[in-house]
């Protein structure tokens, strides 16, 4: 059952997803239309439910679930994880690549294949934390990485 966004409690649990490069209008309008569909029908042992879909600052794609309505089943999630799948073929892209750190460098999102972290980046230095649980955590995902799981990556 796809809803808005908006009107998710804070609670929802979210899946991120994100692409190594800014997505365009057009992908961007592929993959909510592609995503929203799924999620239209989205159930867990028959039971629908309650989720959607947003794009966030061009490189991120949120799917959040109401769990106080339904929760995912292994099976359900497993649906998710094969659309996004598909829409990484059908656009040439990656999405589930969790070897990158996306860091805001002036004002500007960059992604950072962890291997490459310690070159020039500083502890005060911003990332986006995409290993966040809830909706409400998108409020303080940016952080400096000295704040964050990838602090001892810095070397």
């Amino acid at each position: 059952m796809l809803v808005d966004f908006d009107i998710l409690p804070a609670e929802s649990r979210i899946w991120v997803y994100a692409s190594s490069h800014k997505l365009g209008i057009t992908e961007e309008e592929y993959i909510l239309k592609y995503i929203s569909n799924h999620l239209h029908s989205w159930s867990a042992h028959g039971s629908p439910l309650r989720s959607s879909v947003k794009i966030l600052d061009h490189y991120f794609i949120v799917v959040a679930l109401d769990e106080a309505f339904n929760d995912a089943s292994g099976c359900s999630i497993d649906t998710l994880q094969n659309n996004i799948q598909k829409i990484e073929k059908a656009l040439s892209i990656s999405l589930m690549n969790r070897l990158n750190i996306y860091c805001l460098i002036n004002d500007v999102i960059a992604c950072i294949p962890i291997s490459n972290l310690g070159r020039n980046i500083a502890p005060e230095t911003l990332f986006y934390d995409l290993t966040i649980k809830k909706k409400g955590d998108l409020s303080n995902w940016l952080k400096p990485i000295k704040e964050g799981w990838c602090n001892n990556l810095l070397g």
